[in-house]
């Protein structure tokens, strides 16, 4: 009875490690063929994504709760020609991060996934808290700035460039941005291209403040001057107390030629936001149509102080000033505008002087050969941010100061005086332009 019993016992023992044998090889074998995270990211930048995304997949099903490999598969699935965004949310999703640097990241993809859903809003959101938890994490800056840079938020990507330049560890990238920011003056987002991007989003999310304001003003622009009116004045309707909405609702009466409408308007602004500058250049708008030369003047100088970059306000101080016979003001603010204009020109390249800053145009960003300004030639230096460029960034500060744009003057000799710090001119700008 018990050598039975011993002989079961064998029997069972014997199948018991046949089995685990089998199943130590079955893992042995999945271990083996497992592609290592080194592979996937080396066909990624050969820019073979469908296979490092294959290879990651298997990868994935070892190693189900690898932080790094959800990443780098959230990273492949938004490449813009490999576009899965739908793949790359669930792989977020399962990321729990531990650094602020990790959760940046994710908050990164997140947005570019949301970005190519078209949830542009959702989007900004995701960039900004990435740049909040880590200020200099790669790309979300960049891809910020163009975003706001495409919705016509001019100021708010100008501002926003000027932060990342002075965080920017990267001596090519803290060139480079601080180089976008003259694109972004060079360059006026096509207003049909915007109704085009953004017409549908709003009305699916009429309470989005910022994409509204950039539709309503884009229709206004772009010939819809009904429709443009009614989403600004939602807009106003939803923050009356808002200055962006103000601002917003008399830039598209005037914009679409209400010239009694928007004197109307003025006169309903909210007390409280009388006496912010941005709305000088209404009123002087309201003035010059009323034929009233000095109060024009006067709320003219006011916007043209607040925004000296502003052409525009500048043209229109140079017309109410001839027309209130102040002769010596006219010819100081004529020169100006000369030399703005010139240097506008100058910083744009001569193959585009038929157009007027403001006006929406196309540039072939491959044209490095001829008639190239400033910008270009800047954009086509290999050695940019790497070697120092005293002439070329104290050119560009040259020109920047005569555009209006005071801070990036001073960013640009300050770039010279990283490299030589006793360099004259570029000390003496910084003391003048303080």
């Amino acid at each position: 009875m018990k050598s039975r019993s011993r002989q079961w016992i064998l029997i069972v023992a014997t199948a018991i490690l046949f089995v685990s044998g089998i199943a130590a090889l079955g893992i042995w074998r999945a271990l083996g063929s497992t592609p290592s995270l080194g592979e996937v990211r080396a066909l990624a930048r050969a820019r073979q994504f469908n296979r490092a995304q294959a290879l990651l997949a298997r990868y994935l099903r070892v190693y189900p709760t690898n932080a790094r490999a959800h990443l780098l598969m959230a990273e492949l699935t938004t490449e813009p020609t490999n576009a899965q965004p739908e793949i790359a949310l669930d792989h977020l999703g399962k990321i729990r991060p531990d650094t602020s640097k990790q959760a940046a990241l994710v908050k990164f993809f997140e947005g570019k996934a949301r970005y190519q859903h078209g949830r542009y809003d959702l989007a900004e959101t995701c960039w900004a808290e990435a740049l909040r938890l880590d200020p200099i994490v790669p790309e979300a800056g960049w891809a910020l700035v163009d975003l706001l840079d495409k919705e016509g938020r001019t100021e708010e990507a100008h501002r926003l460039g000027m932060r990342l330049h002075q965080v920017e560890p990267d001596p090519r990238d803290r060139v480079r941005i601080l180089l976008e920011m003259s694109r972004i003056d060079l360059e006026t987002p096509d207003p049909l291209s915007q109704v085009q991007l953004f017409e549908p989003l709003v009305k699916e999310h009429p309470g989005n403040f910022p994409l509204s304001v950039t539709l309503g003003l884009a229709l206004t622009r772009a010939n819809r001057s009904e429709e443009g009116l009614q989403v600004l004045h939602d807009a106003l309707s939803r923050h009356p107390d808002s200055p962006e909405a103000w601002d917003a609702w008399l830039t598209g009466l005037y914009q679409a030629s209400e010239a009694e409408k928007l004197a109307q308007e003025f006169d309903h602004l909210p007390k409280e936001l009388a006496g912010d500058p941005r709305f000088a250049k209404h009123e002087g708008m309201i003035s010059q149509f009323a034929r009233d030369w000095p109060r024009a003047v006067r709320a003219d100088l006011r916007a043209f102080a607040f925004e000296p970059f502003n052409w525009g306000v500048c043209y229109r101080l140079r017309f109410v000033l001839r027309q209130a016979g102040n002769t010596a003001e006219f010819e100081r603010i004529d020169r100006i505008y000369e030399t703005y204009k010139i240097a506008y020109k100058q910083m744009r390249g001569s193959y585009y002087e038929r157009f007027e800053p403001g006006e929406t145009s196309n540039f072939p960003a491959e044209d490095f050969t001829q008639h190239r300004g400033a910008y270009y030639e800047t954009l086509a230096t290999k050695t940019l941010g790497l070697k120092p460029h005293p002439e070329l960034y104290q050119r560009l500060a040259d020109l920047r100061e005569k555009m209006g744009r005071l801070d990036e003057a001073r960013a640009w000799h300050r770039l010279v005086l990283r490299d030589s710090p006793d360099d004259a001119l570029s000390l003496a700008a910084l003391e003048r332009l303080q």
